[in-house]
């Protein structure tokens, strides 16, 4: 669980999981039930340079349902390790087999958040079949944007227990694995900078600004999620390829994005 501090308060941002096994879509992928909000839903881990865990799929859910069900939904039930907390329910790990990776922002990282000797009641963890929370080093774990923002238009923080009447319809549910509570997703966050009495981390309560100008993929990960994979060879198959490399694409500009997303509609509108 990833925690940011807003107006000098803790805000959960909320963590889902899920299945390699299960998520890698070759064409267009549709998840239907009854309902009355539609959504799309993708699970990405470009801090490791990897494709997502999830290609964006689309959902369909009664809109009483929350973020958290639409994410299961998406996934499959069986592939998130959810839970509750006091800040409400959240997602702790999706079930994956991460290759290894180098990491690109481990010198902007606190030391002490690699140090489990001082920092002792904050353990890192390893699993080797999911990707989860505090794997790598003390503070990583899964957040979610909608449509680009962690936050509805009165402010509002969305949480995993969100209700899809509170979201726009046809909104994107965008979950990023990072290892710098948001820095290294182009988002700014609070880090640590020490420990407190009981081996726990002392959180600062000024943000630390974003490691990269972040870049809005909400109409990518739309057109993704709605638009059928060509076979190999066939028209708008590499414009599609090359649409899910700018996904993946941790610090891709705006600008490339932008061209990506036109030339995939102009071959497949």
């Amino acid at each position: 669980m990833i925690k940011r501090m807003k107006n000098k308060l803790f805000v959960t941002i909320c963590v889902a999981a899920l299945s390699l096994g299960a998520v890698v879509p070759s064409t267009f992928s549709t998840v239907h039930a009854s309902g009355t909000k539609t959504v799309y839903v993708d699970v990405e881990k470009n801090i490791t340079g990897q494709a997502p865990i999830l290609q964006p799929v689309q959902v369909s859910l009664d809109d009483t349902k929350t973020v958290l069900d639409a994410t299961e939904t998406a996934v499959g039930a069986s592939n998130i390790d959810a839970a509750s907390s006091s800040y409400g329910s959240y997602v702790k790990a999706f079930k994956d087999n991460t290759a290894s990776f180098t990491y690109a922002y481990t010198s902007q990282i606190p030391a002490i958040c690699y140090d489990t000797t001082t920092a002792y009641n904050q353990p890192i963890v390893s699993d080797s079949n999911y990707l989860r929370e505090k794997e790598y080093n003390g503070i990583s774990g899964w957040m979610f944007t909608v449509n680009n923002t962690d936050h509805d238009s009165s402010y509002n923080y969305y949480t995993a227990d969100t209700a899809l009447s509170s979201l726009p319809d046809g909104a994107v549910i965008r979950w990023e694995f990072s290892m710098a509570s948001g820095c290294d997703l182009g988002l700014s966050g609070y880090l640590p900078n020490g420990t407190v009495t009981g081996g726990y981390y002392n959180w600062n309560t000024s943000a630390t600004a974003p490691f990269f100008t972040r870049t809005d993929k909400t109409a990518l990960i739309t057109k993704l999620a709605t638009t059928a994979k060509p076979a190999s060879g066939a028209t708008g198959y590499d414009e599609y390829v090359a649409a899910e490399n700018a996904l993946k694409n941790l610090t891709i500009s705006q600008t490339s994005v932008d061209d990506v997303l036109d030339d995939l509609n102009a071959v497949l509108p």
